[in-house]
């Protein structure tokens, strides 16, 4: 139990103001009955020490009435020894947004502000000096300051919570279609792979008495299915690197290059918008397509750019291929999977070759 008790050195510098009220009870100079001063006194310290320190451990429920306590005897010491003992109100400043979890305009706010206000009336019915009334409307007016801006910074958090949660979910749903991916690459690369091999070093090793050099053949040809196969699990590995989009950029342009196809990016630098997992699908997407390029548009260059709109990031990628047969479309499935993963938009067209343009909308945090 005591470890859930708030007793961080900043929260318990709070009851200092304590020391405030203590004194101020042999002041000579109060309203009403002593003994009732001292007894609210007591109460009002075990009130006020609740709320700052046990907090955490109480319901809404209780912290509120509390609260409510702690605002009537302050309006009462107001009364009965000095104005600047409403000072204890700073407490609320952080209290109401911070361990309330409330707003503006929340029922926690009004009784506070509620409370200012009966302050001001007692201060001005009892202690009729005007210098009293204008220190309490600078030191309220303080506090409200502080109290929106306390209000400010809880709102930003909560977004910003929202958004982490998001971008874990999101990196949840990537990290399970790479593996639904990877898995399906190992599958289609090692499946057929081994059955061979297995066929292979079979026949092998009937053929090694009877027929050495044919044997000699199919163990060449082992060796070399396992070297090609090594190849691929690199790339597979390689894959599971997720890059930053201008690093696949600049992987995509050495690529084509090496494929003698003319390549242009413009418009690099607005990737920074997103964050290093969003980056990473976007890259991924650049890569499905500019394979697809090479492996079946039978193009010279390939135009991309990446461009901020009203509604969002745009990605548009042209090339001068043959475009898409659309009786038998090459297979987007996978960049549509990540589009989908993004709550984007796919759009693919024939026009002079293939053109794919995908939409991030402003609705995902970017």
């Amino acid at each position: 139990m005591i470890k859930k008790l708030d007793l961080h050195y900043l929260n318990l510098s709070s009851l200092l103001y304590l020391l405030f009220l203590v004194l101020n009870l042999w002041n000579p100079y109060i309203h009403g009955r002593r003994d009732i001063l001292i007894v609210a006194a007591c109460l009002f310290v075990i009130v006020y020490t609740a709320l700052v320190v046990a907090y955490p451990l109480m319901s809404y429920g209780l912290m509120y009435t509390l609260l409510t306590f702690q605002y009537a005897g302050i309006i009462y010491f107001v009364y009965a020894l000095n104005p600047m003992t409403a000072l204890f109100l700073f407490y609320s400043a952080f209290a109401i947004p911070y361990n309330f979890k409330a707003k503006l305009w929340s029922k926690e706010f009004i009784t506070c502000l509620a409370t200012m206000v009966l302050c001001i009336i007692v201060t001005a019915m009892y202690y009729p000096e005007t210098y009293y009334i204008a220190a309490l409307l600078i030191f309220f007016t303080v506090i409200n300051l502080i109290m929106f801006a306390n209000f400010k910074k809880v709102e930003q958090q909560h977004y910003q919570n929202e958004l982490d949660a998001k971008n874990k979910q999101l990196n949840f749903l990537i990290a399970e279609q790479e593996r639904n991916r990877i898995g399906q690459d190992l599958h289609d690369t090692l499946g057929h792979v081994f059955a061979s091999l297995s066929l292979k070093s079979e026949l092998a090793l009937k053929l090694i008495d009877t027929q050495p050099d044919r044997a000699k053949l199919e163990m060449q040809s082992v060796n070399a299915i396992s070297k090609e196969t090594l190849n691929q699990i690199r790339v597979i590995i390689n894959d599971l690197k997720i890059p930053s989009f201008a690093e696949e950029v600049a992987s995509v342009e050495t690529l084509l290059q090496d494929a003698n196809l003319e390549f242009q990016f413009e418009g690099v630098q607005f990737a920074h918008a997103l964050n290093p997992a969003k980056q990473g699908l976007l890259a991924m997407v650049l890569r499905e397509a500019i394979n697809n390029v090479i492996k079946h548009a039978n193009a010279t260059t390939v135009h991309a750019a990446l461009s901020e709109t009203v509604d969002g990031l745009q990605l548009d990628i042209q090339d001068n291929g043959r475009g898409i047969n659309e009786k038998s479309p090459i297979h987007l499935q996978s960049i549509q999977a990540r589009v989908d993963v993004l709550k984007g938009q796919l759009h693919v067209q024939n026009n002079n070759g293939l053109h794919i343009q995908i939409l991030i909308p402003r609705s995902v945090p970017l």
